[in-house]
């Protein structure tokens, strides 16, 4: 029996509200940021943390990620009551 003919398995693709991803770069810009760290173990640079989250908020385009995302065949199916999400893709090798 072939993944795709069992009904307990259906097709998914990434579809991320346009409304979530507004939401998201709208509090990506007002973080309210702390002062900067004077000793670098306290965690990630300050000025690196914000220039990633203004690319993710400016730049960065999630639609061609959905797009390389779906790009390889992805399904969901209940297990022992959960709901699973994962890929099937098949080796060119034998």
């Amino acid at each position: 029996m072939q993944l795709i003919d069992d009904p307990r398995v259906e097709p998914f693709t990434h579809a991320v509200p346009e409304s979530e991803l507004e939401d998201l770069r709208g509090r990506l810009r007002a973080t309210r940021w702390p002062d900067a760290a004077t000793d670098p173990r306290q965690g990630v640079e300050l000025e690196r943390l914000q220039e990633r989250c203004r690319v993710w908020a400016e730049k960065y385009d999630w639609r061609v990620t959905e797009v390389e995302l779906d790009a390889v065949p992805q399904y969901t199916t209940v297990v022992d009551g959960l709901r699973v999400h994962f890929l099937h893709a098949r080796s060119p090798r034998s």
